[in-house]
């Protein structure tokens, strides 16, 4: 495969350089490492499915797509759900 230039500002290529030497490697090889490392948007809606189908899954969550979708912060209203089953089964009922 070809090489190809790409033009960024002086400190990135100094920035690149830097990391490459720590490394010991070159600055061609330390870009293709941080890009490997981004994932696409594929690649993210690919985990996001995987994560709730594991989640229905194996832990019997039943939170719709939509309540999925609403929350910045899955994993807390996941615990919160937990919890409020946990007190519920621990809690006795009280008659009337």
């Amino acid at each position: 495969m070809a090489d190809a230039t790409i033009k960024v500002s002086p400190d990135t290529r100094d920035r690149l350089a830097a990391l490459a030497a720590a490394r010991g490697t070159t600055i061609g090889a330390q870009v293709a490492l941080l890009v490997e490392q981004q994932p696409t948007a594929e690649q993210i809606a690919e985990r996001v499915a995987e994560g709730r189908r594991l989640l229905r899954e194996h832990f019997g969550m039943t939170l719709a797509e939509t309540e999925l979708d609403r929350g910045p912060d899955l994993l807390q209203r996941v615990y919160d759900i937990a919890a409020a089953d946990a007190r519920s089964k621990l809690t006795p009922k009280r008659s009337a």
